[in-house]
């Protein structure tokens, strides 16, 4: 800050956005305590003790006389240090020498949000509401372009997601403005929204709050709870905590999506399935908070720059905190509507059994699908293991992409024949591979163990799965011994004539790395297949009539295509394209 510019004591400052505010306490890169200020996009960060409480008194302001900060710690600090922070802090953006401009007390809609609902007005939607259950195959076959036999649902769509389109008997998807797949998310229902004046990274963000959603969870709240805390004891007598009360974070995700499955579970069994609109409220309830707690979890299992490994020790406060600090209270369709106060019961009731440990009300009525509490955690577990195989799959696919975009380069880029087209197309999907850092070694190798480690540990939780039919993913994923000698040659073949020579080497080595990846894939079908057999006796279930390929595991894929902004392909699909092959599998490579 300039000299003429320099802060008195006695000027008055402003702390800006004050409400917007909330304090995280973490631990830095060198192990020491710090405590963070988030606000929106903005951090700051106090690593020196005595500032703790310091920075907290500053966030209580909404204006201060600058000389009055030097008494805001445990012992009086000196000006120059006090006046040099609250510079940093100016010029930081935090506080501001000039009073805010007035602010309504409840804002209208943002025009950004409005635009969003204009947007979203526009939409082709389904004429009416659809389900997984019985005919997922016709469904999908709708949306996608693409079937599948009903008994592989679970091989495309996570188990914790199979209930977001589902209708309960308030007349509201499961899945509310989140719903997956979005080509199933109904129009029409009513929806009120309202700007949020939560403290903390949502106040007053450009994306509104949904009230509707928010009421129905404030009249079921106190079920939900109790739901919270009976699956929390099943979960329990499987996954013990660790010896200091706190939970592994791979098992708090564990937990969630067994809840998840609990819901999804009542729409997806054979016989005398849920039927849309029928639905308990207090699930659908149920569903919605929990989901953020899994969604909190599994960003932390899977951050770009400080991966947390699956035995993490974590409390209440590192899950709410996380949340407040990696923004994932806000979305581009809304933030979050529930209130600070609820969000905390509702960790603490899940990881806890209550606030301070004190479990919530016995006495309240569940229905009758409470029983199916046990059934829906070997349903969740099962849908992990599936999971795990599918996302091993997936980054195996990424590697397989560096590699042969690696020989394109080497090749020059080609721009003319089959092996141009091919380069022009892994060059289309290549964000998709960037977005979710396939290529990176680092990812790679971190993701191949995060996997292993949820495919392991699953099995440990499931009823009736003894330790010697337990098995490793790695072991289970070890392709069949095979040679590329007719793949080579069918990719050769598919070059035009006069460019078959000078492109012959580059589709050979494009041919190894594609054949790599299909042994994998042939490895993670019979691994699916064969959890998917037991999901399907679990829930009395036919058995599928043909084998699972990977065209059709691709749906994953397809269904993802339908957001805005995912760019992610198929790779087999991508060289059938650029190739002109008729069919390439895992099984038969090559046309047909």
């Amino acid at each position: 800050m300039d000299v003429e510019q320099a802060l008195d004591p006695r000027e008055t400052l402003f702390v800006a956005n004050r409400r917007r505010f909330m304090p995280v306490y973490g631990a830095n890169e060198a192990g020491a305590r710090e405590l963070t200020l988030y606000c929106g996009a903005k951090e700051v960060s106090f690593d020196e003790p005595e500032l703790f409480p310091w920075a907290e008194k500053l966030i209580q302001q909404d204006s201060f006389l600058a000389g009055a900060a030097i008494d805001w710690s445990g012992q009086p600090l000196e000006w120059p240090r006090v006046k040099d922070l609250l510079e940093s802090l100016i010029d930081f953006g935090v506080l501001a020498r000039e009073p805010p401009q007035a602010v309504a007390a409840q804002p209208g809609l943002s025009a950004r949000h409005l635009e969003f609902l204009a947007t979203d007005e526009k939409r082709t939607a389904v004429d009416g509401p659809r389900s997984w259950n019985p005919d997922a195959g016709a469904v999908l076959q709708e949306i996608a372009g693409r079937g599948i036999d009903p008994a592989y649902i679970e091989c495309v769509l996570p188990v914790y997601r199979l209930a977001h389109i589902a209708v309960d008997r308030e007349g509201r998807q499961v899945g509310e403005i989140n719903v997956f797949p979005d080509a199933l998310r109904l129009k029409g229902i009513p929806t009120e929204w309202k700007v949020c004046n939560y403290a903390g990274g949502r106040y007053r963000d450009p994306m509104a709050m949904n009230m509707s959603a928010l009421r129905s969870m404030l009249d079921h709240w106190k079920p939900v709870l109790r739901a919270i805390v009976l699956f929390r004891e099943e979960f329990l007598t499987r996954y013990p905590r660790l010896p200091d009360g706190r939970w592994r974070l791979g098992e708090v995700h564990f937990v969630s999506a067994g809840v998840l499955a609990l819901v999804s579970l009542q729409t997806m069994r054979f016989r005398d399935p849920v039927r849309n609109g029928d639905l308990d409220p207090v699930l659908s309830s149920l569903f919605r908070v929990v989901d953020g707690v899994r969604m909190i979890a599994g960003h932390l299992l899977d951050l770009p720059e400080q991966p947390m490994v699956y035995d993490t020790p974590v409390g209440p406060k590192e899950i709410t905190g996380a949340a407040e600090r990696e923004g994932l209270y806000r979305s581009g369709r809304g933030v979050c509507a529930g209130p600070p106060q609820m969000i905390v019961e509702l960790v603490e009731t899940l990881l806890n059994g209550g606030i301070g440990g004190k479990a919530t009300e016995q006495q309240v009525q569940l229905g009758p699908w409470v029983e199916d509490i046990p059934l829906a955690l070997d349903y969740g577990l099962r849908g992990l293991q599936l999971t795990a195989t599918l996302q091993t799959i997936w980054m195996r696919m990424g590697l397989a992409y560096t590699r042969i975009r690696e020989t394109l380069a080497r090749a020059g880029a080609p721009s003319r024949g089959r092996l141009g087209k091919l380069h022009e197309l892994i060059e289309r999907d290549w964000p998709g591979i960037v977005s979710g850092r396939k290529h990176l070694p680092e990812q790679q190798s971190f993701s191949k163990l995060y996997f292993q480690r949820m495919f392991r540990h699953a099995q440990t939780g499931i009823r009736g799965l003894l330790p010697e039919d337990r098995r490793e993913l790695t072991d289970l994923l070890t392709p069949a011994a095979g040679t590329a000698a007719a793949l080579r040659q069918v990719f050769v073949s598919a070059e035009e004539p006069e460019l078959a020579s000078a492109h012959e080497q580059p589709l050979r080595e494009i041919a190894d790395h594609v054949h790599d990846y299909l042994g994998l894939e042939a490895a993670g079908l019979r691994v699916m297949t064969n959890v998917q057999r037991e999901i399907n006796q679990l829930l009395g279930r036919p058995q599928p009539k043909s084998p699972l390929t990977g065209s059709q595991l691709a749906i994953f894929y397809l269904l993802r295509r339908q957001s805005p902004g995912v760019t992610s392909h198929y790779l087999l699909d991508t060289v059938q394209e650029a190739l002109g092959l008729e069919t390439l599998s895992s099984t038969e490579p090559g046309r047909r």
